[in-house]
């Protein structure tokens, strides 16, 4: 499994566990917001749990841009590729 498949995976799993969406109906291109309907506290959590499962800290102004599931996936193996650096 590519990194990219983890972190899409993980992603897939957090959402599930925060709001019971099953993960078949969870895609790259699923807004929290629009598609899944998460409300901003709800996409918190889901970024907290994404952040406990890597072991990053993704900052205030980053986490704000984050609109979808590829949003984060994109974040995610851009702090954990720094982390490697």
């Amino acid at each position: 499994m590519s990194d990219a498949e983890r972190i899409r995976e993980t992603v897939r799993e957090s959402v599930n566990r925060i709001t019971g969406i099953p993960t078949t109906d969870i895609n790259d291109d699923s807004s929290f917001r629009d598609d899944l309907g998460l409300d901003s506290l709800s996409a918190l959590e889901v970024m907290v749990d994404v952040e406990y499962a890597f072991k990053i800290k993704v900052g205030e102004e980053r986490l704000q841009a984050i609109q979808t599931v590829r949003d984060t996936i994109t974040v995610v193996q851009e702090y954990l590729a720094a982390a490697k650096n």
